[in-house]
């Protein structure tokens, strides 16, 4: 037997390689808790605010608008599906985007979703529509530059570090906000859970 392999042997059998290990384990845990909770200490919670926009191939998004009436309030919920909603907001110019922007396209290819991005200080809306055809990405973008709204969508729901996504119920409510790098199964799950 190798010399090697019997110090890993020895070393894997010692009580204190796995204390450490997972002392390491926990203080990373941690760490990481921490600046996600920094990362997400903005981030709007609660009902979800109106986005009422166009996207940058011209189609109009009325999204958690209050709706006056009861018909509304039907023909409102008919409209969306009763679907959850993923909002994406990104940068053309965010490394972290450009790992999680693959992930969130695999997941708009789902129909039992609705997702919905804003795109953060991209340029215009034809540098976005061109870095969105280069990069083969499908899911619907809203680009915040051209929009005219006194408060940007970024600031009224919070995000401030990107990339942020924000899983809205059926019933207009935010039921999970992440920020940073997020796998597509995460989001898939939120989307689930967010629809019961």
């Amino acid at each position: 037997m190798p010399p090697w392999l019997i110090n890993l042997e020895i070393t894997l059998k010692s009580r204190r390689f796995w204390l450490t290990s997972l002392r390491d384990i926990i203080l990373i845990g941690a760490v990481l808790f921490i600046i996600a909770s920094y990362l997400q200490r903005d981030m709007q919670t609660g009902i979800a605010p109106p986005i009422t926009a166009n996207t940058i191939t011209n189609k109009s998004i009325s999204l958690f608008t209050p709706a006056s009436t009861e018909m509304e309030q039907l023909s409102e919920s008919l409209s969306t599906g009763n679907k959850p909603t993923l909002i994406y907001f990104w940068g053309t110019w965010c490394p972290v985007c450009k790992i999680t922007s693959p992930m969130v396209n695999s997941v708009s290819s789902n129909k039992d979703y609705h997702v919905i991005s804003i795109a953060v200080a991209s340029g215009t809306d034809s540098d976005v529509n061109i870095f969105m055809q280069q990069q083969d990405y499908h899911f619907e973008v809203i680009n915040q530059q051209s929009q005219t709204q006194v408060m940007s969508l970024s600031q009224q729901w919070g995000a401030m570090a990107l990339p942020a996504i924000y899983i809205v119920d059926a019933d207009n409510n935010i039921r999970f906000v992440t920020s940073g790098v997020t796998s597509s199964w995460g989001m898939s799950l939120r989307l689930w859970l967010a629809a019961w």
